[in-house]
């Protein structure tokens, strides 16, 4: 179908302002008598928002049970905070798994089971082990699909079948694990009357804080998982499916669906000047910056929760466009390659680097003389990746935003230079 570009103004409220944009409509839309053209393209520009309208992030509800959950299912705790996982963890259903997790004082039972979605019903749940190898279920039936598949289904292969599982899933397509998370709690004001701000307000902060203990667990036992079997799919998670909190001594339960990203408005494309710079990158076979894509990296390992892996990355993005400079300003005073290798070996600091070096090739200039700044960067990005990488200490989410913030910034800094 041939199309052609229609221009108009977009205005999403009064208080917004007017947005130009191009509409690609039907060629045979110009050869209509102009009313009739307005009209048309009036009813595309009525599907068009120039912001999201929404972001739902979950839904949740606190109720009570008719009849209480018996304290002998709790294991002796009287919290508990259940989350589907994204992954399935080969661990026997219902085994109660006693932790001592160092970000958690208090003694803390896990419970699993492992839940076969709707595209495997059917399947078996035996439960067993073997010694020193996994055991597997069969017979194994994997139900094609139609090929073509209709691409109303989706871009992943739409299976079906029993006893199979995608290897190293991180959606829970066939399968997935529920983790149940218990432990004891002391939560004054949650079973006043449900109206009270008083009582809203207790109630919110009581399942941030058992849903704070539920995650740190969770990520602990994740890793574990994965650094005992090898499975390196399961990696941490920033955000938990958390789908019910529930307190005993309130009989007060919290059930919830979770969005972990958000869901919103859909993006009809991305802007023209983004479109023409992408259009002209391919074009000419241009190749995206390293420390572009790394930085990006960092911000992605950071949403997923892994803190020290944006960490080491950041970092890395950082260094690679330092030294890049670097070289490239030798270069342009004539400095032989041999001899600037010899000088990024005896300041192999990045410090050293954003100083010594950097003085040397950009007439006196350093991103140090911001004593602001640089004091910034020595406390929060360059010693703390230190101590994190070398000593093995923990590091937060914040902490490692602000550090990955500072990487980025640095790396703006000195390409201005």
């Amino acid at each position: 179908m041939a199309v052609s570009e229609f221009h108009a103004e977009v205005q999403q409220t009064a208080d917004d302002p007017r947005v130009h944009v191009t509409i690609l409509a039907p060629e045979e839309i110009r050869a209509l008598p102009r009313p009739e053209a307005e009209q048309h393209l009036s009813i595309l520009l009525h599907q068009l928002r120039v912001r999201p309208e929404m972001i739902v992030y979950g839904f949740g509800t606190f109720g009570s049970y008719v009849d209480p959950i018996p304290r002998e299912q709790l294991l002796g705790h009287n919290t508990f905070v259940e989350v589907n996982l994204p992954y399935t963890l080969h661990l026997p259903v219902h085994r109660a798994f006693r932790v001592r997790c160092q970000q958690v004082g208090a003694p803390v039972t896990v419970q699993m089971r492992k839940i076969w979605t709707d595209l495997a019903a059917g399947s078996n749940d035996v439960e067993a082990y073997a010694e020193v190898q996994p055991l597997y279920y069969g017979p194994a039936r994997p139900l094609t699909p139609t090929i073509p598949q209709a691409p109303a289904l989706g871009p992943w292969p739409h299976f079906t079948g029993t006893n199979v599982e995608i290897y190293k899933d991180t959606h829970g397509v066939f399968r997935y694990t529920q983790v149940r998370v218990l432990f004891d709690s002391v939560h004054l004001g949650i079973d006043g009357p449900d109206g009270t701000a008083a009582v809203q307000n207790a109630r919110s902060v009581a399942v941030t804080q058992a849903t704070e203990i539920a995650s740190q667990v969770i990520n602990y036992l994740l890793d574990v998982y994965r650094s005992v079997t090898g499975e390196t799919h399961v990696e941490r998670l920033a955000k938990m499916l958390v789908t019910r909190v529930y307190f005993a001594h309130a009989n007060l339960v919290y059930e919830s669906v979770g969005i972990e990203s958000g869901l919103g408005s859909a993006v009809v494309n991305r802007s023209r000047s983004e479109i023409e710079q992408v259009a002209g990158m391919l074009a000419t076979g241009a190749r995206p910056e390293r420390h572009t894509l790394l930085l990006q990296s960092a911000h992605s390992a950071l949403d997923r929760g892994q803190n020290l892996l944006a960490v080491v990355v950041a970092f890395q993005a950082q260094e690679i466009i330092i030294e890049q400079r670097l070289r490239t300003g030798y270069a342009y005073q004539g400095v032989a390659d041999a001899e600037v290798t010899a000088k990024l070996k005896t300041n192999h600091r990045t410090k050293d680097r954003l100083t010594t070096l950097s003085r040397e090739v950009f007439v006196g200039r350093s991103i140090a003389d911001d004593t602001v700044f640089w004091d910034s960067w020595l406390r929060d990005c360059n010693q703390k990746r230190n101590v994190v990488v070398h000593r093995g200490d923990e590091i937060g989410h914040e902490e490692a935003t602000r550090l990955l913030n500072l990487c980025e910034e640095c790396v703006t800094r000195f390409t201005a230079l």
